[in-house]
């Protein structure tokens, strides 16, 4: 059989770096409460906010972290509840090697990190595909990316839509690929900049108790103050003042590590926020991407477990299969683009409905009788996401530069969005935080390593 390996839609080899990840002491960290002024104000407890505190408490330096939600961990987070096994909401898997110090930790805490199977599987009109539809596959997908690649590294900044030649019958499956399924958006919404620059990842990584439970377990060492929503923050005074539904913060910087969604819906209020900012607020937007998770008993495709599936798409509403998660009888059909952002806008039970008709297709109406519970995510209408991951509208490629600057003195940006060549990836949103503490600590005067 021909090796059906599909990787992301990158192209450059990545050059490792950063610091290595140290587990914190418990002591190590400046709790709530104890510096009326903190150092540093970090707003959003997902990976990257995360991360930065860890750097910070390393500096002994003093921090306040906040977090709108109930819980750490923001487009992280793992369920056992629904379906009784580790079910990841959001992010479930790590980018090989971004990741590879938060793996590298989660494996010191104990938990089962391990090697996704390499490849995927290929199904056309409800049986697995020939060699001859593998390498057709494969060499439109090829097709595509190279067009998109060689436009942005040109600098032809244009929808990604555009750049593709006639890429005949595996076109729309092709299609799909290039442009829901690893940036969230229709490729019409799609810079070429932004996917030319994107690093290329080695592999993939898979945390049986969840990558929610490694980011969640990431944050242990550290304090929180949960569903403290920040409205807004105001960088005008002597200090950098970050207004609560639980009161005012005052601090000597502020990291913001929320999506920016959640700034350009007037939920977070920046002031002031200069133009350039304001700018890749509105074009450094988030797509839509959710899992369709359902239960599926007695294998009935004799799928391994963590196994990936793509099938020929006849037209835009595709999908991709997670099967046997974790060895269970757990599976997900993930959507994303268009497909997802109607799903997540239509009635509970479309959902459902769309993962039934699909298994209808692929696998027979047997297997679609099989069918048990279902639970789908809607990241589209997460309050405090308000979208999957990030990608750059046509034309702003450039823009998520400003996300890497400091802004007024006090402020620094942190997120997936945050991260020029890793943006859509954990490992991205872990390193931007990084980086975003080092400046902060530069900006008061600490030197870091």
């Amino acid at each position: 059989m021909t090796d059906p390996r599909l990787f992301p839609l990158t192209r450059r080899a990545f050059i490792a770096g950063g610091a290595a990840l140290a587990a914190l002491p418990m002591g190590v960290t400046r709790a709530l409460g104890q510096q009326s002024e903190p150092d540093v104000i970090i707003i959003g407890a997902g990976a990257a906010g995360i991360s930065a505190a860890r750097r910070i408490a390393e500096a002994g330096r003093s921090y306040v972290l906040i977090e709108a939600s109930n819980r750490v961990g923001g487009r992280t987070a793992t369920d056992t509840a629904v379906f009784g096994v580790p079910f990841d909401l959001g992010a479930a898997r790590l980018n090989m090697p971004a990741a590879r110090p938060m793996a590298a930790y989660g494996r010191a805490e104990g938990l089962d990190i391990t090697r996704a199977p390499e490849g995927a599987r290929l199904y056309v009109n409800g049986r697995e595909a020939r060699d001859a539809d593998y390498e057709a596959f494969v060499a439109t997908v090829r097709r595509a990316e190279r067009a998109i690649g060689a436009a942005g590294d040109a600098g032809r900044d244009m929808p990604a839509a555009r750049a593709l030649p006639d890429l005949g019958p595996w076109g729309p499956s092709a299609r799909f690929v290039v442009g829901p399924i690893n940036c969230a958006k229709e490729l019409d919404q799609i810079s070429t900049v932004d996917v030319a620059r994107a690093e290329e990842r080695e592999g993939e990584e898979i945390c049986r108790q969840g990558i929610g439970t490694l980011v969640a377990q990431l944050a242990r060492p550290l304090t929180v103050r949960l569903e403290t929503v920040a409205r807004s923050v105001e960088l005008g005074g002597r200090l950098v003042t970050v207004l609560t539904n639980k009161g005012n913060l005052q601090g000597r910087s502020v990291i913001v590590a929320v999506p920016p969604s959640v700034i350009a819906s007037g939920r977070l209020r920046i002031l002031p926020l200069q133009p350039r900012y304001r700018m890749a607020v509105d074009k450094i937007t988030l797509g839509a991407y959710d899992h369709i998770a359902f239960r599926l008993p007695r294998n009935p495709a004799g799928l391994a477990a963590d196994e990936t599936l793509y099938f020929k798409a006849d037209g835009p509403r595709a999908y991709m299969m997670r099967a046997r998660i974790g060895g269970s009888d757990l599976y997900t059909l993930d959507v994303a683009g268009d497909t997802a952002m109607g799903l997540a806008n239509a009635a509970p039970e479309a959902a459902a409905a769309f993962a039934k008709e699909a298994l209808t297709r692929e696998f027979g109406a047997d297997a679609a009788a099989r069918m048990g519970k279902v639970h789908a995510t809607r990241w589209s209408r997460e309050p405090y996401a308000l979208g999957a991951f990030s990608c750059a509208l046509p034309g702003y490629g450039n823009m998520r530069r400003a996300f890497i600057e400091t802004v007024g003195g006090r402020m620094v940006f942190a997120g997936e969005h945050a991260h020029e060549t890793l943006w859509g990836t954990v490992g991205g949103a872990w390193l931007s935080g990084e980086r975003a503490a080092r400046q902060v600590l530069g900006l008061i005067g600490v030197r870091s390593g």
